[in-house]
């Protein structure tokens, strides 16, 4: 009997694509990197402004929140994207202590000079796919992030409990 460990069409296919989903992530933080670098932005700051493009405009807390971050550092990153023109504080009409950020039109041009390449030719790519595999993607997309979602909150618990 051979010590060979066999694996199945379905092992090497899994491994396959844990593979590829690693060298995908690898290479969006290469990307993200080099963007920061062009954009003049530290890598903390051009997700903060990424996550206010996305999302639009927040409170400082809700961007703390939304980022990880506590609120003391999250004043320091809004100052210095405000300093560097990619984000704008405006007051809430309806209640005048409120504060929200928002993306700049300046900061949307310089992200879509950045971005826009990379996104045109991604659909592009994605003209090739179905709509039923483009759905099976979607899913695909939703449930990886829900469940990057969820071991953050995992290991900041354990990291905040480690602490106390």
């Amino acid at each position: 009997m051979s010590n060979e460990k066999h694996f199945s069409l379905r092992d090497e296919l899994l491994g396959e694509l844990v593979t590829h989903i690693r060298a995908f992530q690898n290479a969006v933080d290469g990307f993200d990197q080099a963007a920061s670098e062009v954009l003049g932005l530290n890598r903390t700051d051009q997700r903060c402004a990424d996550l206010l493009a996305f999302q639009g405009p927040m409170t400082a807390g809700q961007l703390a929140e939304a980022s990880g971050m506590s609120t003391g550092a999250i004043t320091a990153v809004i100052d210095r994207l405000e300093r560097a023109g990619f984000v704008e504080r405006y007051r809430d009409e309806t209640d005048r202590r409120r504060v929200f950020i928002k993306v700049t039109d300046e900061g949307f041009q310089k992200g879509g000079e950045v971005y826009g390449p990379l996104g045109a030719e991604g659909m592009e790519v994605l003209q090739q796919y179905s709509n039923d595999e483009i759905r099976l993607f979607c899913k695909f997309m939703q449930e990886g992030a829900e469940l990057n979602r969820r071991h953050t909150e995992r290991l900041r618990r354990e990291q905040q409990q480690g602490e106390g």
